[in-house]
């Protein structure tokens, strides 16, 4: 198939034919927000990179005019917030001129601290904490260096700008297999918690997953999918002391650990316990429960991160056999091939 090429127009000036070329390129829409000086304020921005994984470092170039870049360069730190798209709302009124500053909070859009102290805008697809690394000249805009001090993301559609307007993603694009599986994953877990799925059942097919997904992970050593497993664990440390919070985090890591194995069958089945582990863990929620839990990720973890395999597969497997132990009276003695692990 043939194309034909793109001119600009005969009265165009190379400014013009670089905006309409510019326009041309999609792009995410963020917010680039901070507590300075003068108050909260945050900007619209669309030139958003994730610059560098090591070190952690992201870039978001801000025009020269903006009354910004005084107040991260006092403040020192900054937020990138990538929206969804149904935050169209709120890139609006941060892009709307003449705004001015806010001081406890922005008008109708919640937002929370970190660990920087810039404000982090709730309900994003994404978010970066960072402090200021750089500030980089670059004609009429500045470019913010941040380093990455904690990020964090959620499910969901991006909200993307192209050729002056909002778009969304085709909605007849029929996906990754993960996409069009989570409903009928959904619907299953659903299903088999009504069911009244058994702690034994449940702990049998967690065995039968969970050491192989942990194994794959290790394998695969994402960057995406670890930086998801150390955010459950974070997560799941602050809730110590709320079970019911607690059991929201801890399912939430065997959740991930089925993303980070890069099986879309994995995931999926995996998924499909998601309730059944919700209405047994917190049964058995406590103290002890809760610092073994903890530890437990903490070592499965580690082994993944180092690309030990079997130290993973091995680690899943102990931390499912103390879990079975704590659900209450076990119908059969463990496997073979688990007592093989642990012996």
């Amino acid at each position: 198939m043939t194309t034909t090429p793109s001119t600009p127009l005969a009265t165009d000036t190379l400014e013009d034919a670089f905006r309409a070329a510019a326009g041309r390129f999609a792009s995410g829409v963020t917010v680039v927000a901070l507590r300075g000086p003068s108050g909260l304020y945050g900007l619209t921005a669309t030139s958003f990179v994730s610059l560098s994984l090591r070190p952690l470092l992201v870039s978001v170039s801000v025009n020269t005019g903006s009354a910004l870049l005084d107040e991260v360069r006092a403040a020192g730190a900054f937020s990138v917030n990538v929206l969804g798209e149904d935050q169209q709302a709120v890139s609006k009124y941060f892009a709307t001129r003449g705004r001015g500053f806010s001081q406890d909070a922005f008008p109708g859009i919640p937002s929370r601290t970190e660990v920087t102290g810039a404000p982090v805008l709730d309900g994003g697809l994404a978010w970066f904490d960072a402090t200021v690394e750089a500030i980089l000249p670059g004609g009429d805009h500045e470019t913010l260096v941040g380093s990455v001090k904690a990020a964090g993301r959620r499910d969901g559609e991006p909200l993307v700008y192209w050729s002056g307007g909002y778009r969304r993603l085709d909605p007849t694009d029929p996906g990754s297999p993960d996409d069009r599986i989570a409903p009928l994953s959904a619907a299953l877990s659903e299903q088999l918690n009504a069911s009244g799925l058994s702690p034994a059942d449940l702990i049998d097919a967690q065995l039968a997953l969970e050491p192989v997904a942990a194994e794959l992970a290790a394998f695969r050593h994402d960057p995406e999918t670890l930086a998801a497993l150390r955010e459950c664990m974070r997560r799941a440390h602050e809730a110590a002391g709320d079970p019911a919070a607690f059991t929201a985090e801890a399912v939430a890591f065997h959740t991930a650990l089925g993303r980070a194995s890069g099986n879309p069958a994995i995931r999926a089945a995996l998924d499909t316990l998601v309730q059944a582990r919700h209405r047994h863990y917190a049964a058995g929620t406590d103290d002890a429960a809760t610092a073994h839990t903890n530890t437990a990720h903490q070592v499965i973890y580690d082994a993944i991160a180092r690309g030990d395999a079997e130290a993973a597969r091995v680690a899943m497997t102990e931390h499912l056999a103390v879990v079975r132990n704590g659900l209450g009276p076990r119908k059969a003695s463990l496997t073979a091939a688990e007592q093989g692990v642990r012996a």
